[in-house]
């Protein structure tokens, strides 16, 4: 009785050997390299340049006044009253703090309009990747900033940036 549990497991284990080998495909991709790459990913970039250089040049130009405003009422300190200088020192107090308030709006603004895109991006980057596995039959992609040390063959990172360029040129930002 004892044979023949030894035969009956040596017979499975022989049958079902290609079983327990690993036929599983493991791919990397870098996500940074797709995300300042790619065209979308360049588009993403110099669309945000633009919109933040113009709307630095407003906010200096309003910072600018502010600075002549505060530059000509210390001038008028000594020549007007008290209560005129704390009235016109109060407005420029007030037109300072909009300005900061200003400044703060646009700089969420941008940072949104940064986050909204990128995750744009992502969507798409990921909806390619979940293709190309299933294309190619690859169980698992990781980060590459997550991998140690791997075959360069398993690296799919410039596969996924020709499909994504090719795909699409650009992410409009809102």
């Amino acid at each position: 009785m004892k044979y023949l549990y030894n035969l009956v497991f040596i017979i499975i284990f022989f049958l079902n050997y290609n079983l327990l080998k690993a036929n599983e495909l493991i791919s990397y991709v870098d996500m940074d390299l797709l995300m300042k790459s790619s065209e979308p990913g360049k588009s993403i970039s110099s669309e945000l340049t633009v919109i933040h250089k113009k709307s630095t040049a407003e906010l200096k130009k309003i910072e600018e006044e502010l600075k002549k405003e505060e530059a000509n009422l210390i001038k008028q300190k000594n020549v007007i009253s008290n209560e005129e200088f704390e009235k016109k020192l109060s407005i420029l107090r007030n037109k300072a703090s909009d300005y900061q308030k200003q400044r703060k709006k646009f700089n969420d603004s941008i940072n949104k309009k940064r986050l909204d895109a990128t995750s744009e991006l992502i969507s798409l980057i990921q909806r390619i990747l979940a293709e190309y596995a299933n294309n190619n039959s690859i169980s698992i992609i990781f980060q590459k900033k997550n991998i140690i040390i791997g075959k360069t063959e398993l690296d799919i990172t410039k596969d996924i940036l020709k499909i994504l360029n090719k795909n699409h040129k650009k992410i409009a930002i809102n």
